[in-house]
């Protein structure tokens, strides 16, 4: 297809229209072709999106809602062995706290991926990680670009991207298998050190989660476009963040399960998925946001039940 965000159709008018306009309106339609196209090729390998999403698609709050929830940065899980996950991102990823930027019009992009962040100590800024790969696949990109991405393409075509990374540990035509070394995470292209994975099929990002990314079947679909007039409420003073993944189980919890919260004064919305299961593996779908994710004073436990 020509621009995956026009559909063009061979019958319409344009194409049809009476001698001496034909010459005209073919320009105005390659007029379109460079401003829709264009438009959707620039950053589109960005972690941001050109589509436009409402606080309501993904369950933020609008206005002055406030509570004093503190913000969640990690999640701790174990193995069968009793091995605590989440430390090391690339193969168990469960530290995530991915940007949901602003527009100045007040309008938020899609952010196509999920941000995966480290930090060793409470009140400690983030550090660089070692990632690996969490697919089978051949090494597209390298380390290249504004973003310094890595690029891996598994079998049906669809290309997993790291970003954001400051050193590669593969070359374009290596072919990896999941806990093959990439590289190490760092900020080119960003304020903050972290690595963001996303995941592109047919030149459309999808939702990279954590399931898809270790290779099993996707949990979730693309994000729809918001509405024209999708705003956020101009009252509100949040500076939100979002992250949307998914928690993997190796058994299935009893009762519980435990995370980490760290932050003031952020508000946390939670939301328990179904639990779809995957050989032996059990899922659990995560959104959640928060007003200040550079606040890092506070440290406590959060118990959440799960259904029976």
């Amino acid at each position: 297809m020509i621009c995956p965000d026009l559909d063009l159709n061979l019958n319409h008018d344009i194409f049809v229209a009476a001698e001496g306009r034909v010459v005209t309106r073919l320009l105005v339609l390659v007029a379109v072709l460079i401003v829709v196209c264009g438009g959707a090729a620039r950053g589109s390998d960005g972690p941001f999106g050109n589509r436009l999403i409402s606080p309501e698609q993904v369950g933020l709050p609008s206005g002055n809602k406030r509570n004093s929830e503190p913000f969640v940065t990690r999640i701790y899980m174990t193995d069968s062995s009793g091995r605590i996950l989440g430390q090391q991102p690339p193969s168990h990823p469960f530290t995530i706290s991915a940007d949901y930027r602003l527009k100045p019009n007040e309008q938020a992009r899609v952010h196509q991926g999920v941000d995966i962040s480290s930090y060793p100590k409470v009140g400690e800024p983030p550090v660089p990680l070692d990632f690996n790969a969490g697919v089978h696949g051949v090494v597209r990109k390298a380390g290249d670009g504004p973003w310094g991405t890595i690029a891996v393409q598994i079998q049906d075509g669809t290309l997993i991207q790291y970003l954001h990374t400051t050193a590669s540990h593969v070359k374009v035509g290596d072919v990896v298998a999941p806990g093959t070394p990439l590289g190490i995470s760092g900020r080119k292209g960003a304020t903050s050190i972290h690595l963001h994975i996303q995941a592109k099929r047919h030149g459309r990002a999808i939702s990279p989660d954590l399931a898809f990314i270790s290779g099993q079947k996707p949990l979730k679909t693309e994000v729809s476009a918001a509405p024209a007039d999708a705003k956020f409420d101009p009252a509100s003073s949040m500076q939100p963040e979002i992250a949307d993944g998914v928690v993997k189980f190796n058994q299935r919890p009893k009762s519980k399960w435990v995370v980490e919260v760290i932050g003031m004064g952020g508000r946390v919305d939670m939301k328990l998925g179904e639990f779809p299961t995957y050989g032996d593996a059990l899922y659990c779908g995560l959104t959640w946001m928060n007003e200040h994710p550079d606040d890092l004073r506070l440290t406590r436990e959060r118990e959440v039940r799960l259904k029976e």
